[in-house]
């Protein structure tokens, strides 16, 4: 019987984006330089996860789904590491993971210029009203008063929430646009925010002096519903807020109540509280919301990255080295054995 020194080491990817994110080719061979083989699923339940990856030592998932949960992980006793096939991690039971010993990757890095340039994209078309206009020339109107009401950007304030490697480069992709731009991120420090013209404030200062506000950060149990009435209410009147990150971040309800009133000038979301976003929703009652289908990742070398990032993640755990982007470091400790 051959030892486990001996066995091929397995890496499933047990679902991913069909319409704008399928594998590359490339993976296979990639993985088994490494000694590893590669296998592709489209499971939706987490009985299915169990059945297929028991044998597996690294598992990536695409799906924002919870699918990795405390149960799936429990019953995974050869997986030494998830992959997060995108930069948030919250489909992945972190502590659950932490407590089995198994690492918790992302891949933060492979889209941060496309997600940037959606969000600049949402912001523009929002304040020059681009979709309704384009909508009504279609249809046969010359409506130019649909442009109203609009604004000039420069001298305008920008708020980023959320100042990593998307808030980051949003803020480097509006150098010379004469904003002032500010930014709320309780991880990161002057020196970093200085180098890039930005001003770090508190939600609240953020809020009552940004015309236009970004969402970058992750989504976790302090950034949900990090938007709600009380900070829509203090929100500086004409507001435009952009969501590129994750739905839950914003309160649907509040924001809704926030475009009634007007507080809320127009909105830009590629992301949404429920995905997709259903027939019913109140959103699609207002011209000045723009919406997207989570898509601010997509470009042919975001795809491409996005797999090179999963092999070398995962030939590293196979080869027994520590791989880039673990999320919970506090596992290195007491790591889970091949």
């Amino acid at each position: 019987m051959p030892s486990d020194a001996d066995r091929s080491y397995q890496v499933v990817l047990i679902d991913y984006d069909e319409a704008l994110f399928a594998p590359m080719g490339f993976e296979a061979d990639m993985l088994a330089r490494a000694g590893a083989r590669w296998e592709t699923h489209q499971l939706r339940t987490p009985e299915e996860v169990v059945e297929v990856a028991r044998d597996a030592d690294v598992i990536a998932v695409q799906s924002v789904r919870p699918l990795l949960t405390r149960e799936v992980l429990a019953q995974l006793p050869r997986c030494r590491c998830t992959i997060r096939a995108g930069a948030g991690y919250d489909s992945i039971d972190y502590e659950a993971a932490t407590e089995l010993g198994i690492m918790v990757c992302n891949t933060p890095t492979y889209c941060t210029d496309d997600v940037a340039d959606h969000a600049v994209a949402l912001m523009l078309a929002a304040v020059r009203h681009v979709p309704r206009l384009d909508a009504a020339m279609r249809r046969g109107r010359y409506a130019r008063e649909l442009a109203r009401p609009t604004r000039r950007v420069a001298g305008t304030t920008l708020g980023i929430i959320g100042l990593g490697r998307i808030g980051s480069t949003t803020a480097r992709r509006v150098r010379g646009w004469e904003m002032t731009v500010l930014a709320y991120d309780s991880y990161v420090g002057p020196d970093e925010a200085e180098p890039l013209g930005v001003t770090l404030v508190s939600l609240e200062e953020l809020l009552r002096r940004s015309d236009f506000v970004t969402v970058h950060c992750p989504l976790t149990d302090e950034t949900h519903h990090l938007l709600s009435f009380e900070q829509f209410a203090m929100a500086k009147e004409g507001l435009i807020l952009v969501n590129t990150a994750r739905g839950p971040i914003v309160h649907e309800e509040a924001l809704v109540k926030a475009l009634e009133d007007g507080r809320v000038w127009a909105a830009g979301l590629d992301v949404t509280e429920e995905e997709p976003l259903p027939a019913d929703s109140p959103l699609f009652r207002f011209d000045n919301v723009i919406l997207t289908p989570h898509i601010s990742a997509n470009s042919p070398e975001a795809r491409e990255d996005l797999y090179r990032l999963i092999c070398e993640v995962s030939s590293e755990v196979v080869q027994g080295r520590i791989p880039p982007f673990v999320v919970n470091p506090e596992v290195l400790d007491h790591l889970r054995q091949p």
